[in-house]
């Protein structure tokens, strides 16, 4: 049996998996609104079909909320795992019978340690996202995206913290303190180079989103100029439309090495299957909207895709 948020993410990775390969090979032949409902930002779908979907349009800038909540969970979650774990909290009740009835389980999955590091990880990358969308990412007035968007990521950050904290030590309640895996020798081996690939990959991201919202920028000024979208140079856009997703999906191939459990992994073909057809979209409306746009990228793996 699968638990709901492996239903959940199963779901979601294959409705948009399946839809976008319907919209990339058959688009002609799909009913507007599931293009309108599918396709956001700069590659919206631009026909005049399914217009009764903008009654559930929001602006793309509500992305700010993702990472206003994931933050404030991700940090408060790793601030309550902090207690339990070094100054001998219990664990509330309320919260381990929610994680079991969520999760499915009352055995952990995974030491201490990893989850440690893991939700670590993830408070840091909320945190920047959190400082980006707030403080430097430009959205243009009239990007829209269906509000089925907003919930998904809504969804995704509540699902990635309670994964990580729901199949840890103590947390899922009836665990004694001298009988629970404090770390081990996979924990031990992996835990310090994937925290230096993840943190790349955040510098990275970071530096990828900057030169995104340079181009609506005055260089000098640093005030908005533009909301036109432009061809973005540097760094690992030289060899990729979506250096972003690249990178995004690479942190999330270092959380399910460190999470290794089937419900991760449910979250993680749901990134993957995203970030792919978000990216493979993205790249394709490059190349028809800028015809001098370098024939040498591919949409989010070098050389490759």
């Amino acid at each position: 049996m699968i638990n709901i948020l492996e239903f959940i993410f199963l779901s979601l990775a294959l409705a948009v998996t399946f839809t976008g390969i319907l919209i990339s090979k058959y688009e002609k032949h799909v009913p507007a609104f599931i293009i309108k409902g599918y396709k956001y930002g700069s590659f919206a779908y631009q026909g005049s079909g399914g217009n009764f979907l903008e009654a559930i349009e929001i602006s793309k800038a509500y992305y700010r909320h993702f990472y206003l909540f994931s933050s404030i969970l991700s940090v408060a979650t790793l601030g309550y795992m902090i207690l339990v774990y070094f100054l001998g909290f219990g664990v509330n009740r309320f919260v381990a019978a929610i994680l079991r009835l969520i999760l499915e389980q009352d055995v952990p999955s995974v030491s201490a340690t990893a989850a440690l590091v893991a939700m670590s990880l993830l408070a840091v990358q909320c945190a920047r996202r959190f400082y980006e969308t707030y403080c430097l990412q430009v959205f243009a007035k009239s990007s829209k995206m269906n509000l089925s968007h907003y919930l998904s990521g809504i969804i995704h950050y509540f699902g990635c913290i309670v994964t990580v904290i729901g199949q840890a030590p103590l947390f899922l309640g009836n665990q004694s303190r001298d009988s629970i895996a404090w770390n081990d020798t996979y924990t031990t081996l992996i835990s310090i180079p994937c925290s230096i690939i993840f943190l790349w990959c955040w510098y990275e991201q970071y530096q990828s989103n900057v030169i995104f919202a340079n181009l609506r920028k005055d260089k000098k000024s640093g005030k908005v100029v533009t909301e036109d979208h432009k061809i973005p140079h540097g760094r690992w856009f030289e060899r990729v439309s979506s250096p972003h997703r690249m990178l995004e999906l690479i942190m999330y191939t270092i959380l399910v090495v460190l999470i290794p459990t089937r419900t991760f992994f449910c979250i993680y073909l749901w990134v993957l299957s995203n970030q792919i057809q978000t990216a493979q979209q993205a790249h394709d409306w490059y190349k028809k909207t800028f015809k001098d746009y370098p024939s040498n990228r591919k949409a989010i793996i070098p050389g490759v895709l």
